[in-house]
């Protein structure tokens, strides 16, 4: 669906589903004891609510049926592939919130949500034509359902990328005519922008690793939406600039315990947030991640459009030097605990 008509509709009805749906399942975790209590690891100092990833998932299905019956707002229904991984993501994410799943467990179940998004989800012939890309697929959805989980590790921070990721997506869908869901982009714009109204410093609220979960299912949907088309260069190239923090927030929490000896999954404050946080607080950490998500993404919609190799291979250049400058800074604050 091109044009205007999505920003105009389904944006603010999504931003207006979260800002009624987020109260209502702040009591609702309140009352069934949903609550992220204060741990040595953790810098909120009373009970928190986990289940700002329901009032995300309520508020996308909300704005959506009310587009299209007061607004008529036509829009294709997604593959099942895209309805069963996000149910299990989102179930598994709640499961994880109630009893700390062990990490297999979690891992098995990410790798249930990959193969229905990829088996039976968007239609990307290029990545089904080869057993080598089809496990790069869902190894590259695990991957982003990971790196989003990392990535909520402070106030507001997965608030922020995610409805600037998914204006990127929104951008390459209008701009370029990716065959980008743009119900489904813009609705994560909308609602992920009102969730960030309670969860921006001090949170009021936490995604969990419900929220977390689903929302990473969600943009590796958009991702493989957008590459629905031809394998070229610039279009992988685009996709992983739009997703560029997450996915350097991750490599750079991997390498940093794998140097210190410590299991990855064992969580920790070392992530690229917590030291930023040290250095400018949580709003200036927030900031400065925002500031970096939206270099990333212009840098992904300038590429996808790109024929000549070598803007192509200097926003590629630039934007991983920019990274590594910035891993070697972030790796000088510490010590990591």
């Amino acid at each position: 669906m091109n044009g205007p008509l999505p920003f105009l509709v389904v944006a603010p009805l999504a931003f207006a589903s979260a800002l009624l749906m987020t109260p209502i399942l702040v009591k609702i975790a309140r009352s069934t004891g949903y609550l992220d209590h204060p741990d040595p690891r953790k810098s909120h100092a009373e009970p928190t609510p986990l289940l700002g990833g329901v009032a995300v998932a309520l508020a996308l299905l909300l704005a959506a049926m009310l587009a299209r019956t007061f607004f008529s707002v036509p829009f294709a229904v997604p593959r099942p592939g895209f309805f069963i991984g996000a149910a299990l993501s989102l179930g598994m994410g709640l499961l994880d919130d109630r009893r700390p799943m062990p990490p297999l467990g979690k891992l098995a179940g990410q790798l249930a949500a990959a193969l229905c998004l990829v088996l039976w989800g968007p239609q990307v012939e290029w990545i089904r034509a080869s057993p080598l890309t089809l496990a790069a697929a869902i190894v590259g959805v695990v991957a982003l359902l990971n790196a989003i989980n990392f990535l909520d590790a402070m106030d507001g921070i997965v608030g922020a990328t995610v409805p600037i990721t998914a204006a990127g997506f929104v951008a390459i869908g209008l701009l370029h005519h990716a065959p980008v869901d743009l119900i489904l982009a813009w609705g994560l714009v909308g609602a992920g922008a009102g969730f960030l109204v309670y969860n921006a410093p001090p949170a009021r609220i936490f995604l969990g690793d419900a929220g977390s979960h689903f929302l990473g299912f969600a943009l590796a949907a958009l991702t493989l939406q957008a590459l629905q088309g031809p394998a070229t260069t610039p279009h992988v190239a685009a996709v992983a600039l739009l997703l560029g923090y997450p996915l350097f927030d991750v490599i750079f929490v991997i390498v940093v315990r794998l140097v210190g000896g410590r299991p990855i999954y064992v969580g920790g404050v070392d992530h690229t947030t917590h030291r930023l946080g040290r250095r400018s607080g949580k709003w200036g950490a927030l900031g400065i991640v925002a500031v970096a998500v939206t270099l990333n993404v212009c840098l992904g919609v300038f590429v996808w459009g790109l024929s000549d190799p070598q803007p192509l291979i200097a926003a590629v250049l630039i934007s991983g030097l920019g990274y590594t400058i910035f891993g070697a800074y972030l790796g000088r604050i510490g010590p990591t605990p």
